[in-house]
């Protein structure tokens, strides 16, 4: 497997993914001609590609691959490489030190691709033997070799990593950022630094002194600085070994893969092993406990916590306080992250990505405290079967919360299915669906966009807000409502 600083051609399968297109400006950063494809639906990264003059194929196609060989190296997005789970974390056995003493984790040399793989792209590299990597393994290259910040946790990942690069960014420490979600200022999920690879040179040579934390203090400005948003699931964060973890809470989720609560703190506590010099650990509060309030945009508890967090470790690292404060008065928010996508005539349409019980509380109290004289619509898309019917109880005690408020409409749209759950739902007893929710609750229910918009529409009045809330695609609703005012 070759060292992605020494390739001189990526060719990346779902380029359009967050993640990846991220990935991809990062690696036009280091001076390799990247290229990819996915499909043709359309998204917030089109635009990114199309800014930043990264060529892409619409439609999965071998002679795609075919025109732009050769190609040192195939990265493919996890939704288009069905692969073994134990495939995306690193091989630990394979450690490499280097003549400075410093380690990299080298990933496996290569992924056991399943032998129904529809994907003609990677099946062509395959069988031209090209080297393929998961997007995690292929991030990690990178991040392992620097000053890596990994930020981590069931919920709020996104939110913090763009905050603390925010941060980062107004104390002139120019770090290279990846975020989950579009960062509104930035018209990217990416920031990159100007000089990343001379910095990484710079790390290498006295990675020995990260130990000293004075020296790291001192020398913060010449690092190669990387903050991640670290996924857990299908426990890919174990590819990373950063030097600075930030854990914003631990709510199970994800139970497609993890089968109980135990096993999901577990993936955690794993991570926390991968920490490396200066081994700096940035915990959640206790659920009960205090936090200093901090002026921001944005209301809710939730977001008060996950500053905390971040003020703890700028006042480690040294970082003047007044930069975290210009830095956080002056955010202006991820998309689908209590998102404003229209307003007029006092009628706000307004989308959040929130999907856990807890995030979708959490949205909830905000925009209730954002909107408190307004009429609120609470359209909830639930996503994927095993999330409905593993955290039931919870999704239930949270709308009976929300049901109290005579102010807020709750309405169930069907739910946003996941491929890789197909198998699980065939072995479970008795699958709780969000039509149970529905019936236990008694709350409206759609299962068709055009009847859901036909019934909004008649409420398109002064001093009501319309909110979808999910991760998968009932926002769209909104555009299309936008054209009945």
């Amino acid at each position: 497997m070759p060292d992605i600083f020494s390739i001189k051609k990526a060719y990346l399968v779902g380029i359009k993914g967050a993640g990846m297109t991220a990935l991809a400006e990062i690696l036009q950063s280091l001076k390799i001609e990247v290229v990819g494809s996915d499909t043709t639906e359309k998204f917030f990264t089109d635009k990114v590609l199309k800014r930043k003059r990264i060529k892409f194929y619409e439609g999965f196609k071998k002679e795609n691959l075919k025109k732009e060989l050769p190609v040192d190296l195939v990265i493919s997005s996890v939704a288009y490489l069905p692969i073994s789970s134990q495939d995306f974390a690193v091989d630990k056995k394979v450690c490499i030190s280097s003549r400075e003493g410093s380690q990299k984790f080298a990933t496996k040399n290569n992924v056991r691709i399943s032998s129904h793989l529809i994907n003609p792209e990677i099946s062509l590299a395959q069988k031209l033997n090209i080297p393929i990597l998961t997007y995690p393994q292929a991030l990690a290259q990178i991040f392992n070799q620097s000053f890596g910040i990994a930020i981590c946790g069931s919920h709020g990942k996104s939110s913090t990593t763009a905050i603390l690069g925010k941060v980062f960014q107004e104390a002139n420490l120019d770090p290279t950022v990846l975020v989950g979600s579009e960062v509104i200022e930035w018209k990217s999920n990416a920031l990159i630094s100007k000089n990343f690879l001379e910095r990484i040179n710079f790390f290498k040579k006295n990675e020995e002194k990260l130990k000293n934390l004075n020296w790291l203090r001192k020398n913060l400005k010449k690092l190669p600085i990387f903050i991640i948003e670290a996924d857990e699931y299908r426990e890919a964060f174990l590819n990373y070994f950063p030097r600075i973890i930030i854990i914003t809470n631990i709510d199970y989720d994800h139970p497609d893969y993890f089968k109980n609560e135990k096993e999901y703190k577990d993936a955690f506590k794993k991570f926390i092993k991968n920490l490396q010099e200066p081994k700096i650990l940035i915990d959640s509060s206790k659920p009960n406990q205090k936090v200093n309030p901090f002026t921001f945009p944005l209301p809710g508890s939730h977001w008060q916590k996950n500053l905390n967090l971040i003020y703890k470790l700028i006042k480690i690292l040294k970082i003047p306080e007044e930069k975290f404060f210009k830095a956080i008065q002056a955010y202006q928010g991820l998309r689908r992250r209590l998102e404003i996508v229209f307003h007029k005539d006092d009628i706000y349409f307004i989308d959040d990505y929130a999907h856990h019980p807890r995030e979708v509380l959490s949205f909830y109290q905000s925009l209730k405290e954002k909107f408190p004289d307004y009429f609120k619509f609470f359209i909830f898309q639930p996503h994927t079967f095993t999330r409905t019917h593993y955290l039931f109880k919870e999704f239930e005690k949270v709308f009976r919360i929300i049901k109290k408020d005579k102010n807020t409409k709750i309405i169930i749209f069907k739910t946003f299915p996941s491929a890789r759950e197909k198998d699980i739902i065939l072995k479970i007893k008795n699958l709780k669906k969000e039509i149970d929710l529905v019936e236990r609750l008694k709350l409206l229910y759609f299962e068709k966009e055009k009847n859901l918009i036909e019934f909004l529409k008649r409420f398109l009045i002064s001093k009501t807000v319309i909110s979808t809330v999910g991760a998968g695609d009932i926002y769209k609703i909104l555009e299309k409502l936008k054209d009945k005012l």
